[in-house]
């Protein structure tokens, strides 16, 4: 059985959430092409007491990054991709519809903290750091790191330490920003690279095409779509591993929530064990950046327990 679009239509724009999200940037989830699930009472019964009341979780993400997540040209109003279909896929084994928000960057974590969306899926990567004080992470991808250059301007770059002198695009606030200093350290001491922040991928993107910054550094599977895109315009220069390391990339809730953690933790185990995830990841070209079960816990860079937070 296929999930109904007509249960899944968009919902009136309103309670734009204030200063995070762009204009009309508010959609129920779009059906995913997988088989929907029976109510799991017990994962259920692990959802806030607001959640079970309204029966609907507020998502919010950056709907820049396909294939995790983007839109069409033909609608802007609903997310596609990885994510909006995972959480389509998980939405009948809780009981409830999803609601996504278009959130920028800088506010997305603050956003979560606050309450003004229930988790953030598609931008936050897994860091000891955001799992210890910040939010509870359930992983749902892992990926290395590239660089998305002009075609003609890839000679010699095989990972930072070609980037010397050159100005590199990052996301404001990143966790990028630190691995780069450090490589431009060790390789470029005598002519740096220089950094310049981007609150989302599409800014970024125009700015490589129009030559203001030499190279974007992104997961390796947005680029590639990025490049799959464009044409030939693009291309991508993946960062080794022993520069960046491969990255979780997460859903992430406040810890003030840790029954919802536990409740999303658990649909997606079981749409993992199902096949519902493999297939959702090989619709997008995306096996290679699936997770395995012994991968799919919380917290998975520190183990941190669901709702803990370390001392300071």
């Amino acid at each position: 059985m296929r999930l109904s679009r007509s249960r899944l239509s968009l919902i009136a724009l309103a309670a734009l959430l204030a200063g995070c999200s762009t204009p009309t940037d508010e959609a129920a989830a779009p059906a995913a092409d997988v088989p929907s699930a029976a109510v799991d009472s017990t994962l259920a019964g692990e959802l806030p007491d607001t959640i079970k009341s309204s029966k609907q979780i507020s998502l919010g993400a950056l709907w820049e990054t396909p294939p995790v997540i983007s839109v069409t040209t033909t609608d802007t109003s609903t997310p596609v991709g990885i994510a909006p279909d995972l959480a389509a896929a998980i939405a009948p084994v809780l009981g409830v519809k999803v609601v996504w928000k278009n959130m920028q960057w800088p506010a997305q974590l603050p956003g979560v903290q606050s309450g003004s969306v229930d988790a953030l899926w598609g931008q936050v990567s897994a860091t000891e750091e955001r799992e210890k004080s910040v939010v509870d992470l359930v992983p749902f991808y892992k990926s290395t790191m590239a660089l998305l250059m002009l075609s003609d301007k890839t000679s010699g770059v095989t990972g930072l330490a070609g980037m010397c002198g050159k100005k590199v695009g990052l996301p404001v606030g990143s966790i990028q920003s630190d691995t780069v200093k450090k490589v431009s350290a060790a390789s470029c001491a005598s002519n740096p690279i220089q950094l310049a922040e981007y609150s989302g991928a599409t800014a970024a993107i125009s700015a490589v095409k129009a030559g203001t910054v030499d190279a974007w550094m992104d997961s390796t599977t947005s680029q590639q779509a990025a490049v799959k895109k464009s044409g030939s315009t693009f291309a991508v220069v993946e960062v080794p591993t022993s520069e960046f390391a491969a990255q979780y990339t997460t859903i992430a809730i406040g810890k003030a929530q840790p029954g919802l953690t536990k409740a999303v933790l658990g649909a997606m185990q079981k749409i993992l064990a199902d096949g519902t995830y493999d297939k959702i990841m090989a619709k997008y070209d995306m096996t290679s950046a699936a997770i395995t079960s012994s991968e799919l816990v919380a917290n998975p860079v520190s183990k941190t327990a669901i709702g803990e937070k370390a001392a300071s």
